[in-house]
């Protein structure tokens, strides 16, 4: 979503900076439920009845919750197994709004913040709570939220979180981080790292598996690879590369992602490195600078998706990367789009491609949270506050993690004898085939039905006290069995190691960062509409140059794009951001 500010662009960024907090503690779960299709938990029943005792919850009116969702990738209704899920449970509905598929984020935004009801639930990045805060359009929930025992768990976060926002009294609490865990600040229990070249492992193997030594040799692997495979099995055209724009914000998202293959991660108008430097996005030495002329390249050689600039990422991911029609992958979420245990039997599977000068950029699991925040609207009345919270309590608990991170049982998985849990088969394939749900849990495709909130309060990282694995199918024991194939033994053997993130710790390619939310000084008036200016061109000019005929096009536009923003004030936008993340690098020198 591309912001831009209603009143003062109040800046509170997620960053990942290491610390050493004194007093920072896992707390365990404890709340426990049946798991049983008909969605009734006893840890929900709990929360229900303490609510009943502070605010008399009642569920006999349906009830529908607009919800404000900037990381939704759907409008509309909530319907399906989710939407039963929550009927039969609470009665309610959910309205979901989400701006980067309105057709126009900022007008959204902007037009029911002036409207003064933004929604009865708000998902928001931190950029834009603090003005919506100070705007009065968020509930302070702080002398409700003590009576909700599972988002207590979390007291820690919120309560860190909250004291750093600017106005905000003692006491007073407006904003639930995003993707919070129980695991400590510096835990990084994934088996895979955020971003890096995913390759078909069927389609490297028959190449030899070359040594790649830096990404002018990626680029051979990939040109190799479409001309051995020019279309998919059902003869439709692939190509190495597949990008989207509507992910863009003030640089272009799929390259700020790439620009952590080599240690550094684009926030703003600065690049923050694994080394501690702090370097202009425009630096030519720089990574963004670096992974656009890779795409330009691939693009030169006729391996980037042609629709790439227009596309949406929907396009994308139902046509071309579900199809088999894009080759390489980078994030570690794109692989549930294609691989299965069935396809990794046969090594027909995304897997790491390691590059010997990758130096990868990986924050730690986000005890803290993640750089967005739930709230509630500030119109609600006393009694859909209550369901709110109720609803929010809930979200927190061991069976709406479940259902959040797995799904339904019986249908997507199977309690195993020791309390542990297997996918089904269905489960497996929940990501990569049109899966039917029975019309008892609700009907319809169960990817259509999934929770279209596409965002949560706890990770999947958490553990779940009732199995002691994490909440996420990735991580459970039968799962990584399961995953036990010929194909991963061939890659195992290949690297030498157990995953990729073994493999690339052992090379020195990856030492993880831990994260952490934590308030930066907002931006001024003057340095928002430079940075809204600065943002829309290096954008545009950036997809130029991906596009560009050859090196003299390539080389002109990002001269005179940066001519250009010079003019409209780069070099204050930089000294800005330059001061303002000074103290992650300060906090991560004082940690180490």
């Amino acid at each position: 979503m591309k912001s831009k500010s209603l009143l003062t662009m109040g800046m509170i960024l997620s960053i990942s900076l290491a610390t050493a907090l004194s007093g920072c503690g896992s707390s365990s779960n404890e709340a426990t439920k049946d798991t049983g299709a008909s969605g009734e938990g006893k840890s929900t029943e709990k929360s229900v009845e303490t609510s009943a005792a502070t605010g008399e919850v009642s569920h006999d009116t349906e009830l529908t919750l607009e919800v404000y969702d900037v990381a939704a990738n759907y409008q509309g209704l909530q319907t399906g197994w989710y939407g039963k899920i929550l009927k039969d449970k609470f009665n309610i509905v959910l309205n979901i709004i989400a701006p980067q598929v309105s057709g126009d984020a900022s007008s959204l935004y902007q037009t029911r913040c002036a409207a003064g009801n933004l929604g009865d639930v708000v998902i928001l990045d931190n950029i834009d709570m603090q003005e919506c805060i100070d705007a009065g359009l968020i509930a302070d929930i702080g002398a409700d939220i003590g009576n909700y025992p599972n988002l207590m768990k979390y007291e820690e976060q919120i309560n860190l979180f909250n004291g750093d926002l600017n106005g905000v009294a003692e006491g007073s609490i407006y904003a639930i981080p995003t993707e919070m865990n129980t695991n400590g600040p510096t835990a990084y229990i994934a088996d895979t790292v955020y971003t890096c070249p995913r390759l078909p492992w069927d389609y490297y193997s028959e190449l030899g598996c070359p040594e790649m030594k830096n990404l002018d040799d990626l680029l051979k692997v990939l040109s190799d690879m479409q001309a051995a495979h020019p279309t998919n099995a059902n003869g439709d055209k692939a190509y190495a590369i597949s990008l989207w724009p509507d992910w863009d914000g003030t640089s272009i998202e799929t390259v700020n992602q790439l620009t952590k293959w080599y240690g550094q991660e684009v926030n703003g108008s600065v690049l923050l490195g694994t080394d501690n430097s702090i370097r202009p996005l425009t630096d030519k030495e720089g990574a963004y600078y670096k992974m656009l002329q890779f795409l330009y390249k691939a693009q030169n050689m006729g391996l980037v998706d042609p629709d790439s600039a227009t596309q949406d990422w929907t396009t994308v991911c139902d046509n071309k990367m579900k199809q088999k029609r894009v080759y390489l992958f980078w994030y570690n979420w794109q692989r549930g789009f294609w691989n299965t245990p069935e396809k990794s039997e046969q090594g027909d599977f995304y897997v790491a491609a390691p590059i010997e000068d990758l130096n990868i950029y990986q924050a730690s699991d986000t005890y803290y949270g993640s750089g967005r925040v739930w709230g509630i609207g500030s119109n609600v009345d006393p009694e859909k506050k209550a369901r709110i919270m109720e609803f929010l309590d809930w979200l927190c608990t061991p069976e709406g993690l479940t259902y959040q991170h797995a799904g339904t049982e019986g249908l997507i998985y199977t309690v195993n004898d020791d309390g542990t849990y297997s996918l089904t088969a269905d489960g497996f394939n929940r990501f990569t085939a049109d899966i039917m749900v029975p019309e008892e849990l609700g009907g319809g495709k169960w990817s259509d039905g999934n929770n279209n909130i596409n965002q949560w309060i706890v990770g999947s990282v958490d553990k779940n006290p009732e199995t002691g694995e994490p909440y996420g199918t990735d991580f459970w024991s039968s799962t990584i069995k399961a995953n036990e194939t010929t194909g991963l033994r061939q890659w195992q053997e290949k690297y030498g190691a157990e995953n990729e993130v073994k493999y690339f710790e052992s090379t020195g390619q990856l030492v993880p960062v831990p994260s952490i939310n934590k308030p930066l000084v907002n931006d001024t008036t003057d340095i928002a509409l430079i940075r809204n200016q600065c943002g829309d061109l290096i954008c545009d000019n950036s997809w130029k140059m991906i596009f560009a005929k050859d090196d003299a096009e390539f080389n002109q536009i990002w001269d005179d794009m940066y001519t250009q923003i010079q003019g409209f004030g780069w070099d204050e936008l930089v000294q800005f951001d330059t001061e303002k993340w000074q103290v992650v690098v300060d906090a991560r020198k004082a940690a180490s």
